[in-house]
């Protein structure tokens, strides 16, 4: 597979946010999102977030995620978590993904996010093609790739300080915006914005 050439600074950006939800702990559940009967814990899940390039070999990025048992309908339940429905990859992946095919071939698709050290096949590609459910993120225009506002949402707000548990999935990427300070390095390095989030700002 041809490389793209990509800045190593963008590829050092998006992989750090990704790998920043390494071993993260998502354990939040206020209610059965089925019939709204209270929970009960039942055991903990690993589930895979990405598969990213480190050093030339592949490494799994995981997330540990409480699943519960609930008293009034009997179902189980996970608890909040940073994964779209029938989705095997973390959400700021599948916006990367989704974000990518919307203007390039699937293979070119692959071949930029494998520049970025993240690996997904055309197929999965594909697959994200095809569906109507996945929504259509926000992005920054970095070095002529648009990236979706969330892996800077992640690597800036959703695990900060030491503990990274029980983070609710409203609050990693509800919002779509970055701090003042991821904000004004992006704009020492020129990048473009396709949104209306700076235009808002200027106004405050």
């Amino acid at each position: 597979m041809r490389k793209v050439q990509i800045p190593s600074m963008l590829g050092d950006i998006v992989t750090s946010a990704i790998t920043s939800a390494d071993d993260a702990i998502f354990s939040e559940c206020a209610a059965c999102p089925f019939c709204g009967g209270e929970v009960k814990a039942h055991d903990m899940r690993r589930k895979k977030y990405a598969t990213i390039l480190e050093k030339g070999a592949r490494r799994q990025i995981h997330v540990f995620v409480k699943r519960f048992y609930c008293t009034e309908c009997g179902r189980l339940c996970y608890a909040d978590s940073p994964f779209y429905p029938d989705t095997r990859m973390g959400m700021p992946v599948v916006d990367l993904c989704t974000t990518l095919i919307e203007k390039h071939p699937f293979h070119h698709a692959a071949r930029i996010l494998r520049s970025l050290n993240i690996i997904v096949d055309r197929g999965t590609l594909r697959n994200y093609a095809g569906r109507n459910d996945l929504p259509h993120p926000e992005v920054i225009e970095m070095y002529g790739i648009d990236i979706p506002l969330s892996i800077f949402d992640l690597s800036a707000r959703s695990f900060q300080g030491p503990e990274r548990t029980s983070v609710p999935r409203t609050e990693l990427f509800g919002s779509a915006r970055l701090p003042p300070a991821h904000r004004a390095f992006l704009l020492a390095m020129g990048t473009g914005k396709r949104n209306q989030w700076n235009k808002q700002e200027e106004k405050k």
